[in-house]
């Protein structure tokens, strides 16, 4: 009994396979034209399979199926696209941007600009100072020990490129080897003082620029941090007629112009070391241009204040 009962089910399932099969090869060209299949690999009947999945049956009239209402549904979107986009090309050809994208262009810049936040002094770690005497003091005195320092006396933004003034495993080298044999964090850049009375502003900012642009090659990754000049002290100030503070000024102001909040920052550590009349205290100086030894932890404290 039990064979018998096997096979009428074999047969019911092979006369089943064999009808869906018919269906699917009578309809191939037709109502399952849209699909595709391999007769060597897969049977027609699952041309049937697909069809009742996507809601195609065998006895549709219309042979309106859920791939039409999508096809269908997928054109009017497209002609709705057009129509929009045929509206808005006078706005567009006029220059203008539509508010949302305004808002989405304002939010982008938003997310991008950074701001200055305490620190410790781990965050120095992976920063190079680079600079002139004040620099080099900074270095002697400042605590910064597990930072790089590439300062030396008398720099300036001219020489800054040709002196091999950078010492790397005990040789010294340009800036532009020290920069290449290691990767850093930040770069803080401060120099400018033994520049005056030197050229003009213009050219002293284009060779400062070109300092920074540089910076920005060989340490794309770095936050660049361009400090201003340190002031003189009054005395110095008023009877100097090269290195004064109106001049100072000047130079800062264009220095500041480099920063965009993104990767380039101004800091400048007069507003911390000047009296209320912006001169370098008389107290913090002893020769009116350089800190005393004990006074440049001044300077580092305002440089924790404002890390990024």
């Amino acid at each position: 009994m039990k064979k018998i009962r096997y096979c009428k089910i074999t047969i019911l399932i092979l006369a089943g396979w064999a009808i869906l099969s018919a269906i699917g090869f009578l309809g191939k060209d037709t109502i399952y034209s849209r699909y595709t299949v391999d007769p060597v690999k897969t049977p027609y009947f699952v041309l049937v399979m697909q069809g009742i999945h996507d809601g195609i049956y065998p006895w549709s009239s219309d042979h309106e199926s859920l791939w039409d209402k999508w096809e269908h549904l997928a054109e009017l979107r497209r002609d709705e696209e057009q129509i929009s986009a045929t509206e808005s090309t006078e706005p567009a050809v006029a220059g203008t941007e539509s508010m949302a994208e305004t808002e989405a262009v304002a939010e982008t810049e938003q997310e991008e600009v950074r701001s200055f936040h305490p620190v410790d002094a781990g965050y120095f770690s992976d920063a190079v100072f680079i600079g002139d005497s004040r620099t080099v003091g900074l270095h002697d005195y400042g605590g910064l020990d597990d930072s790089t320092f590439y300062a030396t006396v008398g720099m300036n933004v001219y020489n800054l490129w040709t002196e091999k003034f950078c010492e790397v495993d005990g040789e010294k080298v340009t800036l532009e080897e020290a920069l290449k044999a290691k990767k850093y964090g930040k770069i803080y850049f401060q120099i400018g003082i033994n520049e005056m009375g030197r050229g003009t502003l213009d050219g002293f900012m284009t060779a400062y620029e070109d300092s920074v642009e540089k910076f920005r090659e060989l340490q794309p990754d770095a936050v660049i941090f361009v400090q201003g000049i340190m002031k003189v002290a009054k005395e110095k100030s008023d009877k100097d007629p090269i290195f004064n503070n109106v001049g100072i000024e000047q130079r800062n102001e264009r220095i500041a112009a480099l920063a965009d909040g993104k990767n380039i920052f101004y800091l400048d550590m007069n507003e911390v070391v000047c009296d209320e009349e912006g001169n370098l205290k008389s107290s913090l100086t002893f020769d009116d241009i350089h800190l005393y030894g004990s006074k440049y932890g001044i300077w580092v404290d305002y440089l924790k204040e404002n890390g990024i």
